[in-house]
């Protein structure tokens, strides 16, 4: 049961980050598409954020803490970079 719902959560998450991002990078895809393409990775992060938090919360370790928020910055960190370097070039 559980490898099922790794498959199914697998699944969603990669088809949709993959959209995502194919969808914001294209040039075929309209600017208020590409808007709601980095609208869902955005949310998409702030959902992964809020378990490392959660996760960062219920672990009593510092080192867990610094481990979660490192990467939960790395994270926003490369998706920001990536949104501003598609949408410069948009405008450029």
């Amino acid at each position: 049961m559980e490898l099922l719902l790794e498959l199914i959560f697998d699944f969603i998450f990669e088809g949709v980050l993959e959209f995502a991002v194919d969808g914001m990078e294209s040039k075929k895809v309209s600017m208020p598409l590409r808007i709601l393409c980095a609208v869902v990775l955005f949310a998409v992060l702030i959902g992964i954020g809020a378990l490392f938090v959660w996760l960062g919360l219920s672990d009593d370790s510092v080192a867990t803490r610094i481990i979660l928020g490192v990467v939960f910055a790395a994270l926003f960190g490369g998706l920001t970079w990536k949104v501003c370097k598609v949408f410069k070039k948009r405008r450029q």
